[in-house]
């Protein structure tokens, strides 16, 4: 399983407050890079989290083919572990689109900061 944690955490809460006072005093050592690399990032997050949901569904399938088997030899255990793989899969699931819903809320604060910078720091000036 691909792990998502570790490309979301690529951003904190606590990061995303250190770029917040970069904008907000105009601080192009921060903002420039963190800007420039965000068209790769948001890349990179969108392959993993498409492998992980193609991961799934491929679980999922298996699940569904397992269930179909196990309706022609009905076993106590084997249906015990079925519905914990299917748990599982379900969990996992919930975890990715709680990633997601991090990369969305993330990306409209990026968006966000991007737009105030560009509205209130004059080119190639530090704000006093």
């Amino acid at each position: 399983m691909i792990s998502l944690f570790l490309l979301a955490s690529a951003t904190t809460a606590a990061d995303l407050d250190m770029l917040g006072k970069a904008v907000a005093t105009c601080d192009r050592s921060l903002t420039n890079p963190t800007f420039s690399a965000e068209a790769a990032r948001r890349s990179e997050f969108m392959l993993s989290t498409f492998r992980e949901q193609e991961a799934i569904v491929a679980q999922r399938r298996d699940l569904v083919a397992r269930r179909m088997a196990l309706r022609q030899q009905p076993s106590v255990a084997a249906e015990q572990d079925l519905s914990l793989a299917e748990a599982a899969a379900e969990n996992r699931q919930r975890s990715l689109n709680d990633e997601r819903l991090l990369e969305s809320l993330r990306r409209e604060t990026i968006d966000t900061m991007r737009h105030q910078f560009l509205q209130t720091c004059p080119a190639g000036k530090p704000k006093n």
